[in-house]
């Protein structure tokens, strides 16, 4: 049985309390939503949270867009998003209340629609007592016209952690079988980053040099992140490389890193919304402490190949 309780969190205002025993949430409701914070109970947050909003989004464009001082921040956690990514459509300015409605173990929050974009974004979390949680992402479009995206589920994980994937082994002959993306800011001598045969890899460093960011083809449809506290806090989710068109030249996920905190990032196949219609995207959540050393990559790619 899942409890739920209002409480303050931070400097984040109100949030939903979620537990079942087993994992804690907190979801902001004055802003975002933001599950700003996930962890074991009686753990600490798996989460990243910008306690002095330091990522945001106050180019001019913003104003000019959405109006007078309204701007786009991070806050932390996990955020839905549209793909791809676009200024300032995509950084809408979510700095409004956001209304819940609880049905048994399950929450759905939903923030406002998005005027400016005639998009709604909202998500549910349900709670199943054996250290996981299901998310429910779905995407409304209110326009007259159809839109064309992919979901984007961003979590901001804690400093020190570590995020991996697994290279996909689909065996396709005489054509290439793995997409490895890198944005303009990435360096490849980055030693935050580990590729190779089996893995794709970026530890979080505070002490890092700029920002970083990869994607690849996560046919397995699985992203690990092991926190400092030996937290492994795994995201699970359907991908479709066989048929699907993903956007940024093929990414269902992309791994961000910054010297704050780094983004595990999972993306759906691109699609047509029409108006009225919604794109949902489901991602599975599962909480376990674990003991491993990031340079042991044959033990990294069991954690993987057991959340399978």
């Amino acid at each position: 049985m899942v409890k739920t309780n209002i409480a303050e969190f931070e400097n984040y205002g109100r949030v939903l309390e979620m537990t079942d025993g087993t994992v804690e949430v907190k979801v902001t409701l004055d802003i975002g939503p933001r599950v700003i914070y996930c962890g074991l109970a009686g753990g600490q947050n798996v989460f990243f949270c910008d306690l002095e909003r330091n990522t945001n989004c106050r180019k001019p464009e913003m104003e000019e867009y959405y109006g007078r001082h309204r701007y786009w921040y991070l806050y932390g956690g996990y955020r839905l998003w549209m793909s791809p990514e676009e200024c300032p459509v995509t950084y809408y300015p979510d700095n409004e209340e956001v209304e819940y409605v609880i049905k048994g173990d399950t929450v759905i929050f939903v923030p406002p629609v998005q005027e400016e974009n005639e998009l709604q974004m909202l998500y549910s979390l349900t709670l199943s007592g054996d250290g996981k949680v299901t998310v429910n992402n779905r995407m409304i479009n209110f326009s007259n016209t159809k839109k064309e995206g992919a979901a984007w589920s961003l979590c901001a994980m804690s400093k020190n952690s570590f995020t991996f994937g697994l290279q996909t082994e689909r065996d396709t002959g005489l054509l290439p079988n793995r997409t490895l993306v890198l944005w303009p800011y990435t360096k490849l001598d980055d030693d935050r980053i580990t590729i190779n045969d089996r893995l794709i890899a970026v530890r979080q460093d505070p002490q890092g040099d700029g920002a970083l960011k990869v994607g690849f083809n996560n046919e397995a449809g699985v992203v690990i992140t092991v926190t400092e506290d030996g937290t492994e806090f795994i995201q699970r989710y359907k991908t479709d490389h066989l048929t699907g068109v993903y956007p940024d030249g093929g990414c269902s996920c992309e791994i961000y890193s910054c010297p704050d905190f780094t983004e595990a990032e999972a993306l759906s196949p691109l699609q047509t919304v029409l108006p009225g219609h919604c794109l949902d995207f489901a991602v599975e959540w599962e909480l376990k402490k674990v003991k491993t050393d990031e340079r042991d990559e044959s033990a990294l790619e069991d954690l993987i190949k057991s959340a399978l």
